[in-house]
């Protein structure tokens, strides 16, 4: 199939996954040092959106060499989470060039082996630490018509896969915006780590979507299904859904802003 074809069958067609609902990892032994940023997803919400436990937070953004993000989604993160983060201490970023030794396509598995070999950055007094990987492989969770572009699996943990989002890039016939696809993921998959929908931050208003666990029923919420999907079809920044008034109100009843 010719990529231009090929394309126009992903933007109509395809079914992105958001990798949310299978990727939890277990709950690591106390015993561990690093035990608290080793928790099932939603664990810490409460902890991420309030300054109660942590005043402040620092986001290590890690990735192999040649697969960084765009200087742009890098420069939207802070923002974002200062909207929605109470932490009065700052919010700040790190970035870290890693090497990966495991075989791609990653399984969460794989995925988590790369975290516990690199990961630099974890709570200190209080100041949070979490973990945002861009993988140099594609998720081994893509089947068929289906990718997946982003998971969050573990409660200060998620991963995005920049592969996916370079390959698509490359075999595009028109230009396409990655910085409105990066940052359309990574937005969806810290509304997870916050807890929505259900996940760790309680669901007031019963949006939670039943057909799909942990995403919200309001078509335009950036917690809606299809966000990312949706996100292939516009072309500004301006037009990233953000959380709709039931999730923000979830979010303000669990300590955020």
């Amino acid at each position: 199939m010719k990529s231009s074809q090929w394309l126009t069958f992903l933007f109509v067609f395809l079914t992105i996954t958001l990798g949310c609902s299978d990727d939890d990892t277990t709950t690591v032994p106390e015993t561990n040092e690093n035990a608290a940023n080793q928790q099932p997803l939603g664990s810490s919400a409460a902890e991420l959106l309030s300054s109660e436990d942590f005043t402040s937070l620092r986001v290590e953004v890690a990735y192999p060499q040649g697969f960084r993000p765009t200087q742009q989604t890098l420069d939207l993160l802070i923002p974002f989470l200062e909207e929605r983060l109470d932490k009065p201490d700052g919010i700040t970023m790190v970035e870290s060039i890693i090497t990966t030794d495991e075989t791609g396509p990653y399984d969460i598995n794989e995925i988590v082996a790369i975290e516990d070999a690199n990961r630099t950055v974890f709570n200190n007094g209080d100041e949070l630490g979490v973990w945002l990987f861009f993988s140099d492989e594609r998720s081994e969770g893509d089947s068929g018509n289906s990718v997946v572009l982003g998971s969050a699996y573990r409660n200060t943990s998620m991963v995005i896969y920049e592969k996916t989002f370079i390959d698509i890039a490359n075999n595009s016939t028109t230009p396409v915006n990655r910085t409105l696809i990066e940052t359309s993921t990574i937005r969806h998959e810290f509304g997870h780590i916050f807890g929505l929908v259900n996940v760790g931050t309680p669901d007031l208003s019963a949006h939670e979507d039943l057909g799909n666990p942990r995403h919200c029923n309001v078509e335009d919420c950036l917690m809606y299904f299809q966000t990312v999907t949706n996100s292939f079809n516009t072309s500004s920044l301006e037009s990233i859904p953000d959380f709709d008034d039931l999730c923000i109100q979830d979010l303000q009843a669990n300590g955020g802003l």
